[in-house]
């Protein structure tokens, strides 16, 4: 099964269903379509929109939603060239917190710096400084974690959370290395671990379950409910504890939607919305948990369920500047742009990508999902703003 980098969503369905033998009429009954509308996703007359049916089809042909979704975009920007993320891979895949590397390790707190660092530079998608940062930030945190004494040890573990589970994990995934995003969030859960503490654990479970697309029903994120269930009793008064629950809770909802729970995942978003109420929007939250934040994924909840009209009025009510994060902004613009296409509002939703690009390149340009809109909307929308956003994505 070899796929080319340039082929559709529908495209790659339809190789791996001819080399597993299997017939149209089989796998559309395998995951409750028509013939006819799966024929239409191989032919690329009608696109696959949502996360859902891309995890079935991959179900049914016993592949990955990788498989499916394709790589990466091959990177067109001159900045690319000075990511090198051969240091950030060899400290993930050759050490750990128990394991660590033998180096010199600085004081706990001129590492809390350099964090700090790295997550404003994930916010506003500059991931050469982070690939440049994390390498011997996490090998040096390693080296505490594993023979430091307290307080030392114990603050080590949870910046590994953060740095590996969220901040490496995050970035990873916007640059198409799933597998090493996985890693990433492995090894934060290894330091939740060892730390102990179950609202940590949650906070390490979260940056697992964002590791890989959520169309794999990666184990991580479909446990998410439980998880949330779980560090619900420990949350007490501490404003972080909330905000790590109420991710948990968006996650579960994301979870319930994957698996066509429209009910659940709608319970588990009120639930986050309740929790943010309080808690308002601030720039220092646990992976921006808030109100706004809660916005965005609830328009993305909105999107995935096919209900794009209340997808808008969920964007709607959202204010951007309480975003604290270009990578967060993109996301909701990328949101009200699939709803746009749904509603067959193509000029919109071109705008809405651009607004995106602008915010965070890297993520729209690898985002699989974008790639096969922007690449179905060249024939039925076109336009200098359409061919030059897929020229930059090399689609053309």
């Amino acid at each position: 099964m070899d796929l080319r980098p340039d082929m559709t969503i529908g495209e790659n369905v339809r190789a791996a269903r001819r080399a597993r033998g299997i017939s149209l009429e089989a796998l559309a009954g395998l995951v409750g379509r028509s013939k006819g509308w799966l024929s239409k996703i191989e032919n690329g007359r009608v696109r696959l929109e949502r996360r859902s049916d891309i995890a079935a089809l991959a179900e049914a042909l016993q592949v990955s939603a990788d498989f499916l979704l394709g790589g990466p975009a091959p990177e067109v920007r001159p900045e690319r060239r000075h990511y090198n993320l051969v240091p950030l891979q060899r400290i993930l895949m050759d050490a750990a917190p128990d394991d660590p590397p033998d180096i010199p390790a600085r004081p706990v707190e001129l590492l809390r710096a350099d964090l700090d660092q790295a997550d404003m530079a994930l916010r506003h998608g500059d991931y050469a400084t982070m690939a440049r940062l994390l390498p011997a930030l996490i090998g040096e945190l390693y080296v505490h974690a594993a023979a430091s004494d307290e307080p030392a040890r114990s603050e080590a573990l949870k910046l590994l959370v953060l740095a590996c589970g969220s901040d490496g994990a995050c970035m990873l995934r916007h640059l198409g290395e799933t597998n090493l995003a996985y890693i990433s969030g492995e090894r934060g859960q290894q330091a939740a671990d060892l730390l102990g503490d179950p609202v940590w654990r949650g906070a390490a479970a979260y940056g697992r379950a964002h590791a890989r697309s959520s169309a794999n029903k990666p184990k991580p994120l479909m446990i998410a409910p439980r998880i949330a269930d779980e560090v619900e009793p420990h949350i007490g008064d501490d404003p972080f504890a909330h905000q790590v629950h109420g991710m948990l809770r968006l996650s579960a909802a994301l979870s319930c939607e994957i698996q066509g729970d429209h009910r659940g995942a709608d319970d588990q978003a009120r639930e986050a919305a309740r929790l943010a109420e309080p808690l308002g929007d601030a720039s220092d939250a646990f992976e921006l948990f808030g109100i706004a934040n809660v916005g965005v994924w609830r328009t993305s909840l909105a999107v995935e369920a096919g209900q794009p009209g209340n997808a808008l009025e969920y964007a709607k009510n959202v204010n951007p500047r309480a975003l604290a994060s270009d990578n967060r902004r993109a996301a909701l613009h990328v949101e009200k742009a699939r709803a746009h296409s749904m509603l067959d509002r193509g000029a919109d939703a071109v705008q809405e990508l651009k607004k995106a690009e602008r915010l965070s390149p890297t993520q729209v340009h690898n985002h699989p999902l974008i790639r096969e809109l922007v690449a179905a909307m060249l024939d039925r929308v076109g336009g200098r703003d359409l061919r030059g956003l897929a020229w930059r994505m090399n689609l053309i």
